[in-house]
């Protein structure tokens, strides 16, 4: 749940606080005034800098889709609304369906020209190249219009399935996807002035980049496979610790074994498994993919008197958990569980943390040669 909420805290403080600041765009200064107009253009420049730097290609898509308005020109309200924003919405929701392929390829070109027909399609609606006048019929005995209902329609569906879909996964792009949606819908009805528009589609700009910023972070410090930090994160969470700490090794049991058994696709299901229960037991501390079939937990602060009972949980829920593999021999699925073993060291005043790692390891080792699925704490150091 607190992934969940995360992955939407920052785009909607982005949103709130570009209309708050809309409202008094016209207290800028002479020269921020004069720049204002610019800035949409700026940011978005910068976003697909950084789009084609880390092969985002839905974010292009995106921030071109965002381009639009800006460069579509004057027109009313309701070509804006068919031209513009159902396009967008639509659009922005598919985005957050399709797999990322890429910055610039056949995927991105083939997804660029399907948005081109869609606005192509809509602009020659407005300008009555093509007409579909039994949609401007009343909608039964209501005051509105088929068209308007269906525009209407469309924009509900594309923000509900964007908004149901990010609900299941926390999903960051659907997440700053949704917000842009809304966005979108405050711009086009509640936007008063061109300083307005320029401010709040400046904001969109700034919500993908720090989107791409985010995961541009996520790349480096976040482990794929088990939505762990990895080693990079490790390391820099070494440096920063303070005096009263404690290291915990984990290696899964046999692990070799089992992949020959199995092959590495079950044995990465299980790297996954005792991920989860990491994630699940490892509070008061924190844990990271350390290489292959091993984990690191850093406890710091002032509950290290619970590591031990802690870690006697993690072992329990890694041993208890059940795992669905497919079997070669019997050629079909499986339940099978796994056992873990693990190491802990707790930090002296003056010990490096280098120091405190590796007699974490050795723990590690101890408990691998009393035979395995056990906890081994490790002595004191002799001499720092």
């Amino acid at each position: 749940m607190s992934e969940r909420l995360s992955s939407l805290f920052v785009p909607c403080v982005i949103l709130l606080v570009s209309v708050y600041a809309s409202l008094y765009v016209g207290l800028l200064p002479p020269l921020w005034f004069s720049l204002l107009p610019l800035l949409p253009l700026i940011f978005a420049c910068v976003a697909i800098l950084l789009a084609w730097h880390f092969n985002k290609g839905r974010v292009l898509i995106l921030v071109l889709l965002l381009l639009i308005p800006k460069l579509y020109g004057d027109s009313d309200q309701e070509a804006s609304l068919t031209a513009y924003l159902v396009v967008s919405c639509f659009c922005i929701a598919l985005l957050g369906f399709i797999p990322e392929r890429g910055f610039f390829n056949r995927f991105a070109v083939n997804r660029i020209s399907f948005v081109l027909m869609l606005v192509c399609w809509c602009y020659a609606i407005e300008r009555n190249w093509v007409s579909f006048a039994f949609l401007d019929h009343a909608f039964f005995t209501a005051s509105v219009s088929w068209s308007t209902v269906l525009l209407w329609s469309v924009l509900f569906l594309s923000a509900s399935a964007l908004g149901v879909a990010w609900w299941f996964s926390g999903d960051t792009f659907r997440a700053s996807g949704l917000i842009s949606i809304v966005s979108l819908l405050v711009i086009s009805h509640f936007v008063s002035s061109d300083m307005q528009f320029n401010a709040l589609l400046s904001a969109q700009f700034l919500l993908w980049i720090w989107f791409l910023l985010m995961e541009s972070h996520r790349m480096a410090y976040l482990d794929d496979m088990t939505k762990l930090p990895g080693r990079r994160a490790l390391n820099e969470q070494l440096v920063g610790l303070s005096k009263h700490y404690a290291i915990a090794m984990v290696d899964v049991d046999h692990f070799k074994k089992f992949n020959d058994t199995y092959g590495h696709d079950m044995g990465d299901k299980v790297l996954k498994s005792v991920a989860s229960q990491l994630k699940q037991f490892s509070s008061p501390g924190k844990a990271f993919r350390f290489g292959g079939e091993e984990f690191t937990i850093v406890f710091r602060g002032k509950r290290l008197t619970e590591v031990e009972d802690v870690l006697e949980l993690i072992r329990e829920s890694i041993e208890e958990a059940l795992v669905e593999v497919f079997d070669p021999k019997k050629k079909q699925d499986t339940a099978v569980n796994v056992t873990a073993s693990l190491g802990v060291a707790y930090a002296i005043v003056g010990e490096s943390p280098d120091s405190v790692l590796k007699r974490a390891d050795e723990a590690l080792y101890q408990s691998k040669k009393k035979g395995r699925n056990r906890v081994s704490k490790s002595p004191p150091p002799k001499s720092i």
